[in-house]
């Protein structure tokens, strides 16, 4: 259970401002995967939540009229990487979020909770600095629009006013046209880890690739908010595409980056590898710009289903507050807790619980349903020991609350087996490939090769490892593991070839 006070439950943009307003001490949560690890950890204990989680109007992309790129702030990381007018445009922002934790961690983690939560570390923030991007944010006077480096205030803190949230996340069309980039994050471990030091850069190159015309430098963690290179950027336009050049810009950054030292790295060691990214960055980012021209007017369809913000909703109602009395369809009182009534499809029967808002989708599968395959581990997100499927996708379920689980198709391992008990495939396989050790994390894992399987994609090994690395194997059968899914993948692309 979390330490909530309260949870509200947003109908729409306007039923969100209207709860913030009526709860000026509330929390606005989206994806959780912040929120709740920080409630667990005591420092947003007994906080009111507003949960705008079942927002689909804030999700997707979409091209406006004018090429603008908008992004809804409750897309998901791993939505935003896949999306073809990300991967079109603004290619290098999909690749930034692709490196955010593991893979269920992207499938939560929304681009919007990530900027909003203010820390300089954020992937996103860092490349959406390099995009000269612009943050919508909608509250009770209505809608306004500011950079993206005018909305980081201080470590922790952005210009996020009382009742407002954000509805957009917008990259014009001159900030993409043009230019091509790439980001390098420097950290520790290759997942599951935040950056030591991150760096975005954006080239817009002369018609004749030899001169810069324009160059754009953001750094996540060498400063107490992502920042902009500003005097190496100045440096570098109109300077010949060289190397010489690129080493010159690469020392002109340390008059703009202010590293501190850490536990994780020294402010010495962060300078210099302030220059030796921003040299690198810089080398890709040419080659990328030699390599390609920039897309065509037209040449993109439309693609995401982002709504525009909608008119003023009246409805929804407070699903959980202790010690009131208001009671709605999808609420019943009890006592200083609050409970809902959720139905969904667990294993391919249909089921309804009437569960505590505090309980985490863990809770509620272990002790309503009996799923003990759903383990316990570090419920903050990082184990991933209770790995799950929702709606085709694997998330970490002791970070998603029960209360999101109502109206989706839930998979768990005891879905796996057939009708008089047999193995599917892919438990066989690790049986087979001696896979299974201690087996307290075997039934995530096995969850995340069942979504790997399912695309019908064939991966090479390392592509399987960075889909693998939201789990940590106490046990360390990181390689008999891989060859279980590896074995399982060709068998399933063999016969489906036949």
């Amino acid at each position: 259970m979390y330490d909530m006070k309260a949870l509200y439950e947003a109908r729409s943009t306007a039923h969100t401002i209207r709860l913030l307003q009526e709860h000026p001490e509330a929390q606005i949560i989206a994806g959780g995967s912040d929120v709740l690890v920080q409630m667990r950890e005591g420092k947003r204990a007994g906080a009111e939540l507003v949960s705008i989680y079942g927002l689909d109007e804030l999700r997707g992309v979409r091209l406006e009229d004018d090429g603008t790129l908008r992004i809804g702030p409750l897309t998901s990381f791993s939505h935003i990487a896949k999306n073809p007018l990300i991967q079109k445009y603004v290619s290098v922002l999909g690749e930034a979020v692709d490196m955010v934790g593991g893979p269920q961690i992207r499938n939560i983690g929304t681009i919007g909770g990530n900027i909003c939560n203010g820390v300089t570390s954020a992937d996103s923030a860092s490349t959406l600095f390099a995009w000269d991007a612009v943050v919508e944010l909608t509250g009770p006077e209505g809608v306004r629009r500011i950079p993206v480096k005018d909305f980081y205030i201080r470590a922790g803190k952005v210009d996020l006013r009382p009742g407002e949230l954000q509805t957009g996340i917008l990259v014009k069309k001159e900030s993409y046209e043009g230019y091509k980039g790439h980001y390098i994050k420097y950290a520790m471990r290759n997942a599951m880890d935040i950056a030591t030091l991150g760096c975005s850069v954006n080239v817009k190159l002369s018609e004749d690739k030899k001169t810069f015309t324009d160059i754009r430098i953001a750094y996540g963690v060498a400063g107490p908010v992502p920042m902009r290179a500003v005097h190496a950027e100045m440096s570098g336009k109109g300077m010949p595409v060289t190397e010489e050049s690129m080493e010159q810009i690469s020392e002109a950054v340390l008059r703009d980056v202010t590293p501190r030292d850490s536990w994780r790295a020294s402010k010495a060691f962060r300078e210099h590898i302030s220059k030796v990214l921003c040299k690198r960055t810089l080398v890709e980012a040419v080659k990328r710009a030699e390599e390609a021209g920039a897309p065509r007017d037209g040449e993109c369809e439309r693609i995401g289903g982002y709504e525009s913000v909608g008119e003023y909703e009246d409805g929804g109602a407070c699903i959980s507050d202790a010690g009131k009395s208001s009671v709605n369809e999808t609420g019943i009182q009890n006592g200083a807790n609050q409970y809902k009534l959720v139905r969904c499809r667990i294993n391919g029967a249909e089921r309804e619980a009437v569960v505590d808002v505090r309980a985490s989708l863990t809770d509620m599968l272990r002790d309503d349903y009996s799923l003990t395959s759903v383990k316990k581990g570090c419920e903050v997100g990082e184990c991933g020991a209770c790995n799950v499927m929702i709606d085709g996708e694997c998330y970490n379920s002791c970070i998603y609350l029960a209360v999101w689980a109502d109206g989706k198709e839930i998979r768990t391992l005891e879905g796996l087996m057939g009708s008089n008990g047999e193995l599917s495939d892919i438990q066989q396989a690790f049986i087979d490939e001696a896979a299974v050790q201690c087996g307290f994390c075997t039934p995530g894992v096995i969850m995340s090769a069942v979504e790997i399987l399912e695309s019908g994609r064939e991966y090479t090994r390392d592509e399987l490892r960075k889909l693998l690395s939201g789990h940590l194997c106490r046990c360390t059968g990181y390689e008999n593991i891989l060859n279980a899914v590896e074995k399982t993948m060709r068998k399933q692309l063999e016969g489906n070839s036949v």
